[in-house]
C-alpha cells in the first residue's frame, strides 16, 4: 500500500540509505577531529623536543654559557660592504648597547687611472656585460659608459 503516492518498499530503502550517509559522513567527520588533534598533540612534542635541544644546545657544543656561544657566533659574522662604500663603524658606550654609526649618504669616488680604463676597456672588448664589468672594478654605471664614450666603443644614436 502506497504512502501518499511512495512505494513502502522504496520508503524503507531510501530511509535506510539516508540513515547510513549520516553515519558515514559523522564518522568521516569524527575521523578528521581525531586526526587533527593527533596533529596538534604531535606538533606541542616537536615545539618541546626543539626547545630542550636549543635550552642545551651551548653545553653540547662545548661552551660555559648561552652568552659564550652568542659571542662564538657573532664574531663569525662578516660584514660585507658594496664597492666604493665604507663599512659601518659600530661604537660601544658604558652601559649602553653596540649603536652602528651613521655611514655617509654618499659613496666615495673611485680613482678612475689610465691603468684603469684600459683594463674596463679590454674588459668591454672581451665581450662583457656593463653592469658586470662596473661592478669588478668599483665603478658605477655611468663611469663605465663615459669610458666606453671616450674610446668610441658607443653607437650614436640616430
Amino acid at each position: 500500500m502506497p504512502i501518499l503516492g511512495i512505494n513502502r518498499e522504496f520508503w524503507l530503502i531510501y530511509v535506510h540509505c539516508d540513515f547510513c550517509y549520516e553515519t558515514m559522513i559523522t564518522n568521516t567527520q569524527k575521523q578528521i577531529a581525531a586526526t587533527k588533534a593527533k596533529l596538534e598533540a604531535l606538533e606541542k612534542k616537536a615545539a618541546a623536543e626543539a626547545a630542550k635541544k636549543l635550552t642545551n644546545l651551548h653545553a653540547d657544543l662545548g661552551f660555559a654559557s648561552r652568552a659564550d656561544l652568542i659571542v662564538a657566533l657573532s664574531s663569525l659574522e662578516s660584514v660585507k660592504a658594496k664597492p666604493g662604500r665604507k663599512p659601518q663603524a659600530v661604537v660601544k658606550k658604558a652601559g649602553r648597547p653596540a649603536v652602528a654609526q651613521k655611514a655617509s649618504k654618499r659613496a666615495k669616488r673611485a680613482k678612475i687611472t689610465e691603468e684603469l680604463k684600459a683594463k674596463v676597456i679590454d674588459a668591454v672588448k672581451a665581450g662583457g656585460k656593463g653592469a658586470a664589468i662596473a661592478k669588478e672594478f668599483g665603478i658605477s654605471i655611468p663611469s663605465l659608459q663615459n669610458i666606453k664614450k671616450a674610446a668610441g666603443l658607443t653607437k650614436s644614436r640616430k
